[in-house]
């Protein structure tokens, strides 16, 4: 009896260990009087980021990757090109053409028109793979919810790695929104 509980108490805890071995290590942080229940539709912003190595994802692949693994959310979420697309039609200014800089402030001013809040994507590529998305409210750029999340040491920087880490965010977002109305309908 002695051996077979040692041996179900081993099994458990190699278990337990195998599972926090491959999670990916993240934090969210939700700013204080940020209300991410009425953040209904979601703008992507061109992600910050510098290619490190020959075989890192480029600007666009990233960003198409990041927009394809929306596909979790529940939010509507805008692609970087369909905004830029709606802020042309508005404002007869073309963001894809423009430097980035300038791009960024046009995208900034005018995507209040066109959802509640936008993503901007920081990636730190050195050893490990870090993605930070900080997400504002559209018009007046207050920072509402962000989300750090790390790769694994043996997980490479590619596609799949950057699909299953943004859908994390989303997955983490909807979650934070949905448990802050619960504690808003409480207090009703």
């Amino acid at each position: 009896m002695k051996k077979f509980l040692k041996l179900v108490m081993f099994t458990m805890m190699f278990s337990l260990l195998s599972v926090t071995a491959f999670a990916h290590a993240d934090q969210e942080t939700i700013a204080e009087g940020a209300d991410l229940s009425s953040v209904k539709r979601i703008a992507l912003g061109w992600p910050l980021y510098v290619k490190v190595d020959e075989k890192d994802l480029s600007d666009r692949e990233i960003i198409e990757t990041v927009y394809g693994a929306s596909k979790v959310a529940r939010a509507y979420v805008l692609s970087y090109d369909a905004a830029a697309q709606e802020i042309k039609k508005g404002t007869k200014i073309d963001i894809l053409s423009l430097e980035k800089k300038k791009a960024a402030e046009e995208f900034k001013k005018n995507i209040k028109n066109y959802a509640d809040a936008y993503v901007i994507l920081t990636i730190a590529n050195n050893s490990r793979l870090t993605l930070f998305f900080d997400m504002y409210r559209a018009g007046t750029d207050e920072l509402l919810y962000t989300y750090q999340i790390v790769a694994n040491r043996s997980d490479k920087s590619d596609k799949n790695t950057y699909n299953a880490l943004s859908e994390q965010f989303y997955k983490h977002f909807e979650r934070a929104a949905t448990e802050q109305q619960k504690k808003l309908d409480k207090k009703k």
